[in-house]
């Protein structure tokens, strides 16, 4: 794990960028792309999982570059940490894994941005400075898979579950949806299940971050 100082850039305060990724090869080549935009400073480096956390808190990281596939933890729910613990920094994911469940979990998550480590620098020069931008970003050799795939979870949803998609987005609990919908608690956890495993969603966490990113909390509830 390295640290260092952001230095100052006149009136401009510089973006402090972490790097989690564990293949130091991809982790000095990333510097040396980053080194050729003078806004952007890369303040803390490691290669394992269990030290992301601390790193972020220290350097108060403007931005993580992050790698799921990091030793010392899963992926999803390092991001998640980082999400709650730390709001402000942005979280963009540099990985090898193109599989769509994989994508649609970590924005679940709250992850920013997914780019591909395949890709080439000015792919991911653009990325950083759309999420940098406030901007979410999902790579481009990713986006035609994902439209087909959430088009395709989309008409396997039913109406019900669709339904209790809603009323989580909402923030409702089980209890409160089965009373609404005149259902049994049993029933609507039945199809909470049903709903996170045709999203490749793990838990309720994420499922009310996809449903409330999906627009749905803003959906009329139907009774």
């Amino acid at each position: 794990m390295r640290y260092r100082v952001a230095p100052e850039n006149g009136e401009r305060k510089m973006k402090k960028i972490v790097l989690a990724e564990d293949h130091a090869m991809i982790r000095d080549g990333m510097k040396l792309l980053l080194m050729t935009r003078s806004s952007w400073c890369v303040v803390g480096e490691t290669g394992d999982g269990r030290m992301v956390g601390q790193l972020v808190r220290d350097t108060q990281a403007d931005l993580l570059l992050l790698d799921l596939d990091l030793p010392g933890c899963r992926g999803i729910e390092l991001a998640q940490q980082i999400r709650g613990e730390f709001p402000q920094t942005r979280i963009l994911v540099v990985t090898g894994n193109q599989s769509a469940s994989e994508v649609r979990s970590a924005m679940a998550a709250g992850v920013d941005g997914y780019t591909l480590k395949h890709e080439d620098g000015d792919e991911l020069l653009h990325a950083i400075s759309l999420v940098l931008s406030g901007i979410r970003y999902v790579s481009k050799a990713l986006a035609h898979t994902l439209e087909i795939v959430h088009d395709s979870v989309a008409q396997s949803i039913t109406a019900r579950e669709r339904q209790i998609l809603v009323l989580v987005a909402k923030g409702l609990s089980s209890r409160d949806i089965a009373e609404k919908l005149d259902l049994s608690v049993l029933t609507v956890r039945k199809h909470r299940q049903n709903l996170m495993s045709k999203l490749s969603l793990h838990n309720v966490a994420e499922l009310t971050a996809y449903a409330i990113r999906d627009g749905l909390a803003m959906t009329p509830a139907v009774s």
